[in-house]
């Protein structure tokens, strides 16, 4: 008799959990039900009103003449100053397409090049990599014309004020593509008669370059192809005008100081670095046709 009472007890309290179990279970699917069933009725002067309304589609079926001016940053020895222009169509106003091309105008040499011309000992274990510390500037690496063609994207966009007076659009341009780049180098040379012991230098046309002085100034030129992408803000005053700030990143590699950095006793290809050139404009933008569309 005593056996029984504790399986009764038992008995009843499985009984008990899975009654509310299904209590529990049926309450919330009648919630759930009533939930997802319920409506939320706009009142008033918004009562079916669109949610965006008279929206000014910049971009869309029109293109833009940007020319600009740039500079490259994080150079190790020598800055470019860049001129040059940008074409692009936007066959939404959220995608579109386009080309670039600019020229290095100017150079500034870096702290790090000033430093090389003044201080830079030459001796024959570092020949090949500095034959004249006052001539550094012209074995350093160059780019002489940037150009490309991207992808453009517009995630976002939206309206900014100056001093709660001066109101504009502005939006965000994210892009991707490819870039092609004219490099110029140093051009390649060997160091004679051994890896520690330079005196002169084996160059194209010269096997004899005493002190390597002529092969410092030799130069190869060729046309780098490299991923390019980056962002840009943009802000729009007039139907017609605005103004662009942009930052691209193109990496690849260049031998930017001329220097034997796969310590062979050669210059040559392999002594190329990855480098990621970085490059940071301002443009003017000129959108056509002239006269801006509407949303309904």
């Amino acid at each position: 008799m005593m056996t029984l009472v504790p399986q009764t007890l038992l008995r009843i309290g499985l009984v008990a959990a899975l009654a509310v179990g299904l209590l529990l279970g049926e309450g919330l699917h009648s919630a759930a039900s009533s939930a997802s069933a319920q409506e939320v009725h706009v009142s008033g002067p918004l009562a079916g009103a669109d949610a965006v309304k008279k929206l000014r589609l910049w971009r869309e079926m029109r293109l833009h003449v940007e020319p600009f001016f740039a500079f490259t940053i994080g150079d190790e020895y020598s800055r470019s100053l860049i001129v040059g222009g940008e074409l692009r169509f936007h066959f939404l106003d959220w995608l579109g397409i386009g080309g670039w091309g600019g020229y290095s105008v100017a150079k500034l040499d870096t702290n790090l090049t000033k430093e090389v011309e003044s201080k830079g000992v030459t001796t024959n274990a570092n020949r090949l990599d500095l034959p004249d510390r006052r001539e550094f500037t012209q074995q350093v690496g160059r780019i002489n014309w940037w150009s490309g063609v991207e992808l453009h994207f517009v995630p976002f966009r939206g309206k900014l004020a100056m001093f709660q007076k001066v109101f504009f659009d502005a939006d965000l341009d994210v892009f991707v593509g490819a870039a092609f780049v004219g490099v110029e180098e140093r051009a390649n040379a060997v160091g004679q008669p051994s890896l520690s012991d330079v005196s002169f230098c084996e160059i194209a046309g010269n096997p004899n370059d005493a002190g390597c002085l002529e092969s410092q100034q030799a130069r190869s030129k060729r046309t780098a192809i490299a991923p390019s992408f980056g962002i840009a803000f943009s802000a729009f005053f007039h139907d017609f005008l605005g103004i662009a700030l942009r930052w691209r990143g193109i990496p690849f590699k260049y031998n930017t100081g001329g220097t034997d950095n796969n310590k062979d006793g050669v210059i040559d290809s392999n002594d190329r670095i990855r480098q990621f050139n970085n490059m940071f404009s301002v443009g003017l933008i000129f959108v056509l046709p002239p006269k801006i569309k509407t949303t309904d």
